[in-house]
């Protein structure tokens, strides 16, 4: 029987197990844990024990617990892992393609990786990947567009995806390359609908993709591909944290494409949207944010309205 002492250790497997950048569980939920382990601890000992996690681990990447506030209730969940979900699907569907090693030695490294998800990652992005019989990547899913996507580049052939980004539409793709940020997977590429510019997009918004016989139309400025991808890497400069936001329901479209249309949003009386979301502050991000103008609000947290502040005061210094 585990004794109380070792609960700050049963504390941080739960969460580590039950946790994620999305899901999260609340102070009974812990406790209904630590109970089954044979660990009777009250309510107002959970949030010491997180704290003491998160002091252990300050200078370690991958742990970091988040406390925030949910319809009413006090909440937690890991929001850094050394692993998220795409790039596992990503590393997986790599493994597929290796000749070079054993079924034993592919499986072995599969399941370490699936080590790394939570358990509602796991249930929901991979299961087309966790087993060994039949195809492993189902149409529809990361790992399938990853598949049609490398075939696409190594035979020289663009690709049709239906993509769902503010709208859904049918897109004639000429593949160039896979890069991921974190945002996710992106395929760089050159649309038809484009005229000579290279686009982006997010491969976990492809609905359904497939390969065309036509062929791709070659890229004329490899150095244009390079600046995206370091575009999108300066973007990740800054701490991560969760940002809440206010928006009008008029720049509802930007938000979906920065951030997915699977949000949980929260209706305010006045008409406005409330959200929470992980992102990083970073000089990129505020800009966006103040591009927005009145039509959004930052409410929180207090490392980023600190960080706005001192922004607005240094630009404004230089007026």
């Amino acid at each position: 029987m585990a004794k109380k002492k070792y609960a700050i250790l049963y504390i941080l497997q739960y969460l580590y197990m039950y946790t994620d950048s999305e899901n999260g569980v609340g102070n009974s939920d812990i406790m209904n844990y630590l109970e089954k382990m044979g660990i009777p601890l009250n309510e107002r000992s959970i949030k010491p024990n997180i704290d003491a996690i998160n002091e252990c681990f300050e200078n370690t990447p991958y742990i970091e617990i988040l406390s925030y506030m949910e319809d009413g209730k006090k909440k937690y969940r890991l929001i850094d892992r050394p692993l998220e979900a795409e790039e596992t699907e990503m590393l997986v569907s790599a493994l597929e393609t290796l000749r070079s090693f054993s079924k034993t030695d592919v499986r072995n490294l599969k399941a370490k990786l699936y080590s790394f998800l939570s358990k509602k990652q796991y249930e929901k992005v991979i299961p087309a990947l966790s087993s060994d019989k039949g195809r492993l990547n189902e149409r529809g899913s990361v790992s399938w567009s990853l598949e049609v996507i490398n075939k696409a580049i190594s035979l020289g052939r663009k690709i049709r995806i239906v993509y769902r980004g503010s709208n859904v539409s049918v897109r004639n793709i000429s593949p160039y390359k896979l890069h991921t940020s974190q945002y996710g997977i992106y395929i760089l590429g050159k649309c038809d609908e484009h005229d000579g510019d290279i686009s982006r997009f997010r491969i976990d918004r492809i609905e359904d993709i497939s390969l065309s016989d036509e062929a791709i139309v070659p890229c004329e400025n490899y150095d244009e591909l390079e600046d995206i991808i370091n575009y999108s890497k300066d973007m990740s400069f800054g701490e991560k944290g969760t940002a809440v936001l206010i928006y009008s329901k008029s720049i509802e479209k930007v938000i979906w494409d920065r951030y997915g249309t699977d949000i949980r949003t929260y209706s305010m009386p006045d008409g406005r949207v409330k959200i929470s979301v992980e992102d990083y502050f970073s000089d990129t991000f505020l800009g966006w944010i103040f591009s927005l103008g009145n039509e959004i609000e930052v409410v929180g947290n207090k490392t980023l309205l600190n960080l706005m502040r001192e922004r607005v005061s240094q630009w404004a210094a230089r007026l």
